[in-house]
């Protein structure tokens, strides 16, 4: 059965490799489905993937469908992490320990970045960031600063709507820090656990990783309660108890792993077929 899939995005031309859904597209095409993207007023398409790299989507950015055409993500429209946290601190909150400052957007809030144009100053101040994040009254780029307390936090972060202060409760491994991420497309999915040096593990930070035997149920029930058919989410362990960090509906795989004919890729690309009869 040749399926045809439309992936709406918010900008025409092809999707940039980089993405996961570029390499399960790949896998679908040998299989001798017809893959489209761009933006789009209306799918009429066997299936549709919602593919906007952005934080927020408001209801007006979706477009019409079939009435025989799913449409995956179309649900949780909100992936800020103040919209799920449950490590927040605010000011005169009781915690003595260690807080993490960050973006409330996604990816560091990376994509709204380059979204708009910058002018020269914010450009200027975005790069004092790097190294000098308190006087540039700006987090460092694709960073989070960690501080020792909630008194050394600047005051000017609590003035941001777009900046979350968050407990810092790192998973430890011996010397090293984890940051564990299921990855998912529909039914089918797998779990891995990276390992960095560094207090926020990132890509250029990872110094290994081991793959893991599935998700904890919890966040098998917050997918659920939200509806997210295709992302990946970031999580810690500690003490037992599963932490959600991060919610991604537009994940990326490194540059080092851009083969999409792996199998954990074919695995992922199968997932397609869970939504087949959906409406």
């Amino acid at each position: 059965m040749n399926l045809s899939i439309h992936i709406a995005t918010e900008t025409p031309g092809t999707i940039k490799p980089g993405y996961l859904v570029t390499a399960l597209a790949w896998h679908w095409e040998r299989a001798g489905h017809q893959v489209t993207s761009g933006p789009v007023r209306k799918i009429d398409a066997d299936i549709g993937i919602l593919h906007f790299d952005r934080t927020r989507t408001v209801p007006e950015m979706i477009p019409e469908k079939s009435t025989h055409c799913p449409l995956l993500n179309e649900s949780m429209l909100d992936i800020s992490k103040s919209s799920f946290s449950t490590l927040r601190v605010l000011p005169g909150d009781s915690w003595d320990g260690p807080v993490i400052i960050k973006s409330d957007l996604n990816c560091f809030g990376s994509p709204e970045w380059h979204q708009r144009k910058r002018n020269f100053f914010e450009r200027r101040r975005r790069k004092l960031a790097r190294k000098f994040w308190r006087l540039a009254r700006m987090l460092p780029p694709r960073n989070y600063p960690v501080v020792a307390s909630l008194s050394e936090v600047p005051g000017w972060v609590w003035e941001r709507s777009d900046i979350i202060v968050e407990r810092f409760m790192p998973e430890r491994e011996g010397a090293l820090y984890c940051l564990r991420g299921w990855m998912f497309f529909g039914e089918k999915s797998y779990s891995y656990r990276p390992f960095s040096k560094s207090s926020v593990v990132k890509v250029g930070t990872i110094t290994g990783d081991e793959v893991l035997a599935g998700p904890p149920p919890e966040l098998e029930a917050f997918r659920k309660a939200n509806r997210l058919d295709f992302g990946k989410f970031d999580y810690v362990e500690v003490d037992g108890r599963p932490i959600l960090i991060d919610v991604n509906k537009t994940p990326t795989v490194p540059a080092t792993r851009t083969n999409p004919d792996t199998p954990h890729m074919r695995l992922l690309a199968s997932g397609l077929y869970d939504f087949i009869g959906e409406t």
